[in-house]
């Protein structure tokens, strides 16, 4: 979570109410209601939380394969294919930032891995100096969170817009690269153990996460499928299904509001995501597309599955329902419809019509979230 969002996010996770007890806990059966979210709840997990982070997984080795290729022979055909698992690795992130509650924030994943602006200077002073770089391999981890991540990656291969030329990437920008991308592969692998479970994961991820170890405390899959059971930090069904919207409406606000719009206003000019890769506007679409797969039930999805979130409001609420499906159409569009890269228009006025979109998918969101306890 980027630096003036923080306090957002850890009251978005307050919502889920940290108690282990409630009055249905020890019942053994639910109603039909909390039947029907119960499933909403669990396909939500195995849908669209779990495959999203075990993609993201999955492609941050292939972009730490990469970056370990470009280290080890330096080409331009090397740092082409890095970028292309850069981008492809992000979007994936992008679309998880749609359910930041967990293990994201918890363990202050999202801050390590997805801060920016980057503190260029600071940057440039670790790689000039020989007693940094010397052991960066072990000590990445502990750097501030403005100098690893996706952006410290991105600086390294990308400048405006463009894949570096391999001959201007210095050995010692290479080798921190590699450091940051092997930090990231653990960040990503712990985000899926965090919610499918170390046994669900690979060999090579466990080994990873073990050697490190940094196992992670909590299954918040099952916690989220056990919502409104004794043990789980959703007290009710109906909270693990609100928490659902919630993670939505907290990254829709925070694209409309402060990635969008802070450069917008003028309140930040410098606050403008993935600069150097020109990659702000898919960013901001890949956000909100990931709220589309969290609404509609399943990764990959453009339509309302039969056990997504959508499903039960369109049989409690019709007009919330399709407000909703109406305001994500028109949400994506608007983004899309930014003049590139946002780094150099980011004061165009299509890019104020798009606030306006965020803003109306949040509230349409707000409206459905209410819909649920009815």
């Amino acid at each position: 979570m980027k630096k003036y969002f923080l306090i957002k996010v850890f009251a978005a996770v307050a919502l889920i109410g940290y108690t282990g007890c409630s009055d249905s806990d020890n019942e053994e059966t639910l109603s039909e209601k909390e039947k029907k979210l119960q499933t909403v709840n669990t396909k939500y997990v195995e849908a669209v939380v779990i495959p999203i982070y075990k993609n993201l997984a999955d492609r941050s080795l292939l972009l730490e394969a990469a970056l370990k290729a470009l280290t080890e022979s330096p080409s331009d055909a090397n740092v082409a294919k890095a970028c292309t698992e850069w981008k492809a690795s992000r979007q994936y992130w992008e679309w998880s930032e749609a359910f930041l509650f967990g293990a994201a924030s918890k363990y202050n994943i999202d801050p390590h891995i997805d801060t920016w602006p980057l503190d260029k200077t600071q940057l440039e002073n670790l790689l000039e100096s020989d007693k940094m770089m010397s052991d960066i391999e072990n000590t990445v981890a502990n750097l501030n969170n403005g100098l690893v991540g996706y952006h410290g990656l991105e600086y390294i291969i990308f400048r405006e817009g463009q894949q570096r030329r391999a001959s201007d990437i210095t050995e010692k920008e290479r080798r921190y690269a590699l450091a940051v991308a092997q930090d990231l592969t653990l960040s990503c692998c712990r985000l899926e153990a965090a919610w499918a479970g170390m046994d669900a994961l690979t060999s090579e991820k466990q080994a990873i996460i073990e050697d490190a170890e940094m196992e992670p405390e909590d299954n918040f899959g099952e916690q989220m499928e056990l919502a409104g059971f004794a043990g789980s930090i959703w007290k009710t069904v109906t909270l693990g299904s609100e928490q659902i919207i919630a993670g939505c409406r907290t990254i829709v606000d925070e694209v409309g509001n402060m990635k969008i719009g802070a450069p917008y206003t003028g309140e930040d000019v410098t606050y403008i995501e993935s600069p150097h890769a020109y990659n702000s506007i898919q960013d901001f679409k890949d956000n909100i597309t990931g709220v589309q797969y969290a609404y509609y039930g399943a990764m990959g999805a453009d339509a309302a599955t039969s056990t997504s979130i959508s499903a039960f409001i369109q049989s409690v609420d019709a007009a919330a329902d399709n407000a909703v499906k109406a305001a994500l159409a028109a949400c994506i569009a608007k983004i899309d419809a930014m003049p590139r890269p946002f780094v150099l228009n980011y004061s165009d006025p299509k890019v104020g019509e798009a606030i306006d979109a965020c803003n109306a998918l949040d509230a349409a969101l707000q409206t459905a979230q209410a819909a649920l306890t009815k």
